[in-house]
C-alpha cells in the first residue's frame, strides 16, 4: 500500500475514540464473494468506523520478521488455501512511531476498521484497513 495509506491509518490510530470493541472473525469478513464495486453485506459494511476485535495470524508483505509498522492479519497461518482474498485480509497499521513483534500463532487484534475498497492504478488492493490499538 502507498505510504500515504499507511500515514492516514497511523495518524486514525493515534487519535481514534474510546469504546467497547466488537467482535468479529474472518467468517463475517470473508463469508461472501467479492466483486469489485459491489454493495457489501450489511453484517460487513455496519463495522466501517467501529472499534472491532478479531483474531488471525500476522504476516508482512515483503516476509519481514522482527518489529514492523504495518502487518497482515489473515485466517489461514500455513498459506495452504493459496493466496487470500482480498475479504480474507486485514492490512494492519500500529500507532506513529509504534512498533510490534510479528508473533506466531494466532493473535487478538482490537483497532479502528476501515471497510471499503482502496484502489492504487485503478486496481482493489485493498477492502479492510485497521488502525491497531493492541495486538496480543
Amino acid at each position: 500500500m502507498k505510504l500515504a495509506t499507511w500515514t492516514l491509518l497511523a495518524l486514525t490510530a493515534a487519535i481514534a475514540p474510546v469504546e467497547d470493541p466488537v467482535d468479529t472473525d474472518f467468517a463475517t469478513l470473508s463469508g461472501f464473494d467479492f466483486k469489485e464495486g459491489m454493495t457489501l453485506p450489511k453484517d460487513v459494511s455496519k463495522l466501517n468506523g467501529k472499534k472491532v476485535k478479531t483474531s488471525g495470524f500476522m504476516t508482512t508483505e515483503d516476509g519481514k520478521d522482527g518489529e514492523v509498522e504495518y502487518f497482515v492479519l489473515v485466517n489461514d497461518a500455513c498459506g495452504c488455501e493459496g493466496t487470500p482474498k482480498i475479504n480474507e485480509m486485514i492490512f494492519c497499521a500500529m500507532p506513529e512511531g509504534k512498533k510490534v513483534k510479528i508473533k506466531p500463532g494466532t493473535v487478538w487484534i482490537t483497532g479502528t476498521l476501515s471497510v471499503g475498497e482502496e484502489k492504487e492504478e485503478g486496481v482493489v488492493v485493498s477492502l479492510y484497513t485497521m488502525s491497531i490499538e493492541s495486538v496480543n
